[in-house]
């Protein structure tokens, strides 16, 4: 039988990258890299953990980016689905503002740019996901995986 887990957004802080990687160094020595993959992302955010997540649990987190920030291409080996709160992000030509919902199957290549006032968003993922892929890895991955 499952559990009900509640958190209450005020019980957890916003963490710039940096201080998720400072506080993730007493991580064991095999789980750092795919910690450290976590942290890959910009520094022009910070993130409040709502649910860290697991192989058998959700994760849910919510990063705020400062304006004008842009993350860059990358894929991550989860589903995700972002939900917009705040501010704007802009894919491609299209921009998306509160209320809207984004799904990106994991293995998509994708890319962002904050709006004017930033955006804070909500990110939920089937499973813990730590991975961060940026475009170079995605392509060589899928180099490796046609030969």
């Amino acid at each position: 039988m499952g559990k009900i887990t509640f958190v209450r957004a005020e019980d957890n802080e916003f963490l710039s990258t940096a201080e998720i990687r400072r506080r993730r160094q007493g991580v064991e020595a095999a789980d750092a890299a795919d910690e450290d993959a976590a942290t890959e992302g910009p520094e022009e955010v910070e993130t409040r953990f709502h649910l860290i997540g697991s192989d058998s649990e959700p994760q849910l987190f919510e990063p705020r980016f400062a304006p004008n920030a842009k993350v860059a291409s990358h894929a991550h080996d989860e589903d995700e689905v972002i939900y917009v709160l705040e501010g704007e992000m802009t894919f491609g030509s299209r921009t998306f503002g509160p209320g809207c919902t984004i799904s990106i199957p994991g293995g998509t290549l994708y890319g962002f740019t904050a709006g004017p006032g930033g955006v804070r968003f909500l990110n939920f993922r089937p499973r813990a996901d730590r991975t961060f892929i940026t475009k170079e890895q995605f392509q060589e991955r899928r180099a490796a995986e046609r030969s």
